[in-house]
């Protein structure tokens, strides 16, 4: 019965949830849940507290108003960790001449789990290249991380994400500055991890006609929550450009087989 249970359980669960920076409200009575197995697109304006929120449900700030459960576990009793990857965005400042190979950054991944400087063995190494060969890039395992393109680093670092199982993938703008081509792949690549691999996925994106033919639902974000639901139903919707905040021009990409 606990089993079953466990398999209900909600990745994350927000309730009226406001933040506030200041005297600014930057969040407001935000209630929203993402459900096991789902492929959330979170998707706001510039400002619209997209990331605010995935600082909170991390716990890298704390909450002024509301509650936040991971797991079916109040934020502040939530001690496993591991359960959840986080990829930010490639941040520009990620040092391109640093000195390791695909296969030395995914094996980091390991560090949380075995400790820094405990011994890797085979089980670890076998881990690793799975995790490499789940996002494509088993062909660069030994080539430097600073030889890729923006596109491929993200796979690497999906991958380090990844090399943990975590049951919960968070994705925070992790796009930015990959090429068109390259951002199809990607969102090809996450909505096979959400299937096969039956990971929960949470994707914040200013990229909303691409991540529509991928994702399996969409929040939209701006101080409020102005939808949440199926990704068809937010393509349907008449007031798309005032939920967002401004005038949208959506440019979907259908593909055999999405």
């Amino acid at each position: 019965m606990s089993q079953l249970l466990e398999e209900h359980i909600a990745p994350i669960e927000v309730d009226g949830l406001t933040f506030r920076y200041g005297h600014q409200n930057v969040l407001e009575n935000i209630s929203i849940k993402v459900e096991k197995g789902s492929f959330l697109g979170l998707v706001g304006p510039n400002g619209s507290g997209k990331s605010t929120l995935i600082k909170l449900v991390l716990g890298l700030l704390k909450t002024d108003v509301g509650t936040i459960r991971l797991f079916g576990k109040d934020l502040v009793k939530f001690h496993e960790w591991d359960k959840i990857g986080f990829v930010s965005q490639k941040a520009n400042s990620f040092n391109s001449g640093f000195p390791a190979t695909v296969f030395e950054v995914v094996s980091m991944g390991l560090f949380g789990k075995i400790g820094l400087f405990r011994f890797f063995n085979k089980k670890h190494k076998e881990k690793v290249i799975e995790a490499i060969k789940s996002v494509g890039m088993e062909d660069y395992m030994y080539k430097n991380i600073g030889q890729l393109s923006g596109g491929q680093q993200q796979r690497v670092f999906i991958a380090r994400a990844l090399v943990s199982e975590p049951e919960l993938l968070i994705l925070d703008e992790p796009t930015v500055g990959v090429d068109t081509q390259s951002v199809q792949q990607f969102y090809s690549m996450l909505k096979k991890l959400n299937k096969v691999k039956e990971i929960t996925l949470l994707l914040v994106t200013h990229d909303i006609g691409a991540m529509t033919d991928y994702v399996t639902d969409v929040a939209c974000l701006n101080k409020t929550l102005h939808f949440h639901g199926h990704s068809d139903e937010f393509m349907a919707d008449p007031d798309l450009s005032k939920m967002y905040g401004h005038d949208v021009h959506l440019i979907t990409h259908n593909h055999g087989g999405h």
